[in-house]
């Protein structure tokens, strides 16, 4: 007579079962405490850099605050300006001076496809909205980026 193999899969799998209480942990304990200000201005540049005004408008800080239609329609504006703007960065650090404000620190190279670029320091200064970071626009170089909205 053959046993059942059912109960048996469990037993033999521990480690799978161990390491997926382990992942589950981790994404529960990141869901948690949130995006850091560091993720959140990678999250930021990175839609700059794809021409993602959704984005750049939910993660675009205006004191005082803009309708989100206004919003994407100045990314787009900006977006077209600077179409053929090409850049890299790499973040450096991240200083929170306060709770819920923070400065990103960044090496930013300008026209990166070209042969004399080079790296400039930027940063991105951060804070929480509703419980999101978000960049405060107003407080971008114009250096960093042609036409930012205002």
């Amino acid at each position: 007579m053959r046993r059942s193999e059912r109960g048996n899969w469990l037993k033999g799998n521990w480690i799978l079962m161990t390491l997926l209480a382990i992942a589950l942990g981790i994404f529960g304990t990141f869901s948690i405490m949130g995006e850091s200000a560091s993720s959140a201005a990678q999250r930021f540049l990175v839609a700059l850099a794809t021409a993602d005004s959704n984005t750049l408008a939910d993660m675009s800080y205006f004191n005082p605050p803009k309708p989100r239609d206004e919003v994407i329609k100045e990314w787009k504006e900006s977006l077209e300006v600077g179409k053929y703007f090409r850049f890299v960065w790499v973040i450096k650090a991240q200083s929170s001076p306060v709770p819920g404000r923070a400065s990103v620190q960044m090496l930013l190279t300008k026209d990166a496809d070209r042969g004399n670029a080079y790296e400039e320091n930027f940063s991105l200064d951060m804070l929480k909205d509703e419980g999101k970071w978000k960049v405060d626009v107003r407080g971008l170089s114009r250096e960093m980026f042609p036409a930012l909205p205002r």
